[in-house]
């Protein structure tokens, strides 16, 4: 009966090694598809608030802007910023003011719809796009959003709770608008927003 030379491997052992490097590879496969992921998720999303980062939010609102004028569809955006919220960096503290950032980005999320998209547009300032909607439309949404950040209350386990406020510009795209025309004009309605008292919501015409 013959055996195996001296130094040569079973069939068996064949296998369990090509097992194991199987196994590694598999491993090693899903340790980058987690790491894609995640860098995928650094590239689009604001660490701090969980919504779309700036660079994000203006590439959305260039695909938007390129399917309505091909289609013909409606579209409206809103700059929305946190009101006084330098006071509350100032008073409370910069981990009181990101915990109210990414509060005010949990009530934005819940108020818009699942079609519509919300950004950190930098700083407290946000940006949303909300597809298949007029400016009108777009108002009443805002006032939504609105009335719910100043009914929640923000956390401060320094001091306790306390309320802030915003203010919204809305802006309907217009035959002529590039992505800076309309984000221009939101941003023009959002400081007219605050220049007529804060906690409200302003838009802006298209140009005559």
């Amino acid at each position: 009966m013959s055996t195996p030379a001296s130094g040569h491997s079973s069939p068996h052992d064949v296998y369990a090694e090509l097992t194991k490097l199987n196994n590694q590879l598999l491993t090693m496969q899903r340790e980058l598809e987690k790491k894609n992921h995640e860098l995928e998720r650094l590239a689009y999303y604001d660490a701090l608030t969980g919504l779309l980062n700036r660079h994000a939010i203006l590439e959305k609102l260039g695909e938007w802007l390129i399917h309505v004028q091909r289609y013909k569809e409606r579209l409206t955006i809103a700059m929305l910023d946190i009101d006084h919220f330098k006071e509350v960096n100032d008073m409370r503290g910069h981990r009181a003011g990101d915990r109210v950032l990414s509060d005010v980005s949990s009530v934005l999320r819940r108020s818009i719809r699942q079609t519509d998209f919300a950004g950190r547009y930098g700083g407290e300032e946000f940006l949303v796009i909300l597809p298949s909607t007029d400016a009108t439309g777009a108002a009443v949404m805002g006032e939504r959003i609105r009335a719910s950040i100043e009914g929640t209350p923000m956390s401060d386990p320094a001091s306790g709770t306390f309320r802030l406020t915003v203010s919204i510009g809305v802006a309907e795209h217009c035959s002529t608008d590039d992505e800076d025309l309309i984000v221009s004009r939101a941003d023009a309605a959002l400081y007219r927003a605050k220049a007529m008292g804060r906690n409200r919501v302003e838009i802006a015409p298209c140009p005559a």
